[in-house]
């Protein structure tokens, strides 16, 4: 879908979906919520917009696009901000993947609001904003973002305040309405390495077990992106990975059958992270982490 008016960069990155048919009224649907000049300051722009939209999610998206767009307009340089929409893009497309418009539409106004924290934080004004961030995955492009803009905005604790501006993109509103109609993971928890150890299967009987064991669903590029994992839950498949492999010795079939979940569009980024974070740690299992991280990073390799 392609929505015409100033550049969209949200709408370009969450706007798959409808389809070819609906394309005019979608068009339609974003010229007329984005026509009217803003008056009385962004915040009451973007509610105009919204109620111009009429609840018409091409619309509604359109208004957050141009309300993001405004809000860095003053402060960023070109590469601040092209920075600041590859993350927004990154971070649309985990999240909502699977959730639809109405996932769409929530995250697309979560983005608004984190855009006007953001310049507020930028232009000196952090008041009553929190230095550290609750827990949260923080995404490559919105590391590379928030470096850029506080190399250009020195201001006072940037980077922790910056990143303390994530988890509004993850709220819990988002998240739901991101995973509606995909199925939790089923076959989890998996062993610890301290079970493993303790069932005492070794060589070719622990290849068989985890064949056995191992989630068909993660195993299959197709069915993986449906599977709901939380942090806790992906933590779990990969130590598991990394203690099974490294008991088989690194036999291929736990990376083959692993290697879908690395390679997903939903989960690949966090769970390459989580292995990554694995290896660099002190955890007993760090060694086996880094072997196995090359595994996998040489079928990765293999795939393109």
């Amino acid at each position: 879908m392609r929505l015409s008016g100033p550049a969209l960069v949200l709408a370009l990155a969450l706007a798959g979906c409808g389809n070819p048919a609906a394309e005019p009224t979608a068009n339609n649907a974003a010229r007329q919520a984005t026509a009217a000049p803003a008056r009385k300051g962004s915040d009451d722009a973007y509610a105009a917009c919204r109620d111009r939209a009429a609840g018409a999610a091409a619309g509604l998206i359109a208004c957050a696009d141009a309300a993001v767009a405004a809000a860095g307009q003053a402060i960023d340089s070109r590469e601040a901000a092209t920075a600041f929409r590859a993350a927004l893009r990154q971070l649309g497309d985990q999240t909502i993947q699977f959730g639809g418009e109405a996932a769409r539409v929530t995250f697309a106004h979560a983005a608004v609001h984190v855009a006007q924290q953001r310049a507020a934080l930028l232009s000196g004004d952090a008041r009553g904003m929190p230095t550290t961030a609750a827990p949260a995955s923080i995404t490559a492009a919105w590391a590379e973002s928030r470096a850029i803009s506080c190399l250009e905005h020195p201001v006072q604790h940037c980077a922790e305040r910056y990143d303390a501006l994530l988890p509004a993109l993850v709220s819990p509103q988002v998240v739901q309405a991101a995973t509606a109609g995909t199925s939790p993971g089923q076959g989890l928890p998996l062993p610890s390495c301290e079970d493993l150890q303790a069932d005492g299967e070794v060589g070719s009987a622990l290849v068989d077990a985890f064949y056995t064991r191992y989630p068909k669903a993660l195993a299959s590029s197709d069915s993986v992106e449906a599977v709901a994992l939380d942090p806790a839950a992906l933590d779990n498949v990969v130590r598991y990975l990394v203690c099974v492999a490294g008991a088989t010795g690194y036999d291929p079939t736990i990376a083959e059958n692993g290697l879908a979940l690395f390679a997903s569009k939903r989960h690949g980024s966090a769970a390459r992270g989580s292995l990554a974070a694995l290896a660099r740690g002190q955890d007993p299992a760090a060694g086996a982490a880094r072997r196995f991280q090359a595994q996998i990073a040489g079928y990765l390799q293999g795939a393109r």
